[in-house]
């Protein structure tokens, strides 16, 4: 941060002083509010080996395809202990699902009946139509357990698939969701923000900062980043475009969802394929989507009618102490980071586990009786059959439903597919486009909808085809090239 801002501006031009003055306000309020922490005083050996060491192990868990499996492909480790510990469960895998699914209702019920203590608080977000899809969840759960009920629901190919993908994903959410703190908590995200800053208002028309939002989101939710968005936009820190535009284009998936959707469709291998090409896109995405309408006809201007100016949106540069500087953002977040993290982070990852496979049980249920007794998404996916076949994707038709309906929950378009004949390539295209869609109602869409910016139904909508149109042919030359 400079100190001196009338070093550099004329003299004898008194606007230029108030535009830099009101810059560097801004700019200070970014760092303070969203800016990562950096002190150089964490630059010691025991930091930058802490850092360096466990950012290490993550990236060898998650995308170092090492461990060799039948067929001649490798896998990451991840992969291969989450296997592992599914194969030793592998005969109470459907009595835990049970068990979780059941819990969920009664704890769910005596949180809302009491509306204080453990459970209340537990399910203090969980609205009724959540509650509607834990109850549900139960009765599947104990109908394919005990091998009771309709046959449209007993029926392996919907209700069968659907405890199988539950299993899975207790197993599968949990492992990962405790071996990604190797990934939040020691730096290296850090390290990655402060490289990338630079690079935001050039390519993006952002704040360097912005990139620090976009973090958040791949590190805990979707509506986490809209939250911090939201608040920095009420603080007059972003204008409203650039608001909506951080919104819409970088409340991606956490890293934990990922592991979800690979998981759904049985395919752990593409896991770190997955993430890195869903980042990519995600990014070339930003830069066209916030240079087009809607987007595009937002007004650079703060929430306190304050016009920003050109030079408020100076973009920051690269110099020799870039590394130096990425270097000590994540030996800062290192140093701050207790070992105990890997005990304490337990409580929330299996929370959100039990969650989550509670959802992926009911939601996968509905799903399939809706895709396999009736036409309705086949309907929907029509229009996309002739754009893919243009992409030259394979098994065109059967992935068509799964471009559209992700708008509604981004699990969908993966539940869809689970478990049919569709060549490697197109399952990794429904799973990336799902990703970089980014607005889905059952969370982000909904967060951006009870933000304070103007963002409309109509404008989320416009957005979602948008992405999904333009990122299509991206996301498909990916598919091709991997697979």
């Amino acid at each position: 941060m400079k100190n001196d801002v009338n070093d550099k501006v004329p003299n004898n031009s008194e606007v230029n002083t108030k535009e830099m003055t009101e810059a560097e306000r801004i700019e200070k309020d970014l760092n303070e509010k969203v800016g990562i922490n950096i002190d150089y005083g964490s630059l010691t050996s025991a930091n930058i080996i802490k850092f360096l060491v466990f950012s290490a192990i993550g990236v060898f868990f998650f995308f170092l395809p090492i461990i060799p499996q039948e067929g001649g492909s490798n896998i990451v480790p991840m992969v291969w202990v989450v296997n592992t510990f599914k194969a030793a469960a592998s005969g109470i895998i459907n009595y835990l699902v049970l068990i979780v699914c059941t819990g969920l209702s009664i704890t769910y019920t005596v949180g809302k009946v009491t509306k204080k203590g453990f459970f209340a608080k537990f399910h203090e977000k969980d609205g009724p139509v959540t509650g509607l899809l834990y109850y549900l969840s139960a009765v599947f759960a104990f109908m394919l357990v005990f091998n009771a009920g309709p046959e449209q629901i007993l029926n392996p190919d919907v209700g069968g698939l659907a405890i199988s993908l539950a299993g899975s994903t207790l197993f599968t959410v949990t492992i990962a969701g405790w071996l990604v703190t190797f990934l939040t908590e020691f730096g290296i995200l850090e390290f990655i923000g402060t490289l990338i800053e630079p690079l935001m208002r050039k390519l993006f028309r952002l704040p360097g900062q912005s990139a620090v939002d976009a973090l958040s989101s791949f590190v805990a939710a979707p509506a986490v980043g809209v939250f911090i968005t939201n608040k920095l936009y009420n603080e007059n820190v972003y204008t409203e475009r650039e608001s909506a535009a951080i919104m819409t284009n970088f409340s991606v998936v956490s890293l934990g969802f990922f592991a979800l959707l690979v998981s759904i469709t049985d395919t752990l291998h593409m896991y770190g394929n997955l993430v890195l090409t869903s980042l990519v896109v995600s990014f070339i995405m930003a830069a066209i989507v916030i240079r087009i309408p809607p987007l595009s006809f937002k007004k650079d201007v703060y929430k306190n009618g304050v016009v920003q100016t050109k030079e408020m949106r100076k973009a920051g540069k690269y110099d020799s102490k870039i590394f130096k500087k990425a270097f000590a953002a994540g030996a800062t977040k290192a140093r701050g980071t207790e070992y105990s993290v890997f005990i304490t982070s337990i409580a929330d990852v299996i929370s959100f586990a039990f969650k989550i496979v509670s959802f992926v049980a009911s939601l996968t249920v509905l799903s399939l009786l809706i895709s396999t007794y009736t036409p309705f998404f086949d309907w929907i996916g029509k229009p996309m059959v002739p754009y893919l076949n243009l992409l030259g994707l394979p098994d065109a038709t059967a992935i068509a439903p799964s471009t559209l309906i992700g708008i509604s929950e981004i699990a969908l378009p993966a539940m869809l597919i689970a478990g049919k004949e569709i060549a490697e390539a197109s399952i990794f295209f429904v799973l990336v486009l799902s990703t970089v869609q980014i607005i889905f109602f059952t969370e982000s869409a909904n967060a951006m909808l009870q933000s304070d910016n103007d963002l409309s139904f109509a404008d989320l909508v416009i957005i979602f085809l948008i992405r999904t149109i333009i990122a299509a042919p991206i996301v498909a030359l990916f598919a091709k090239l991997l697979y």
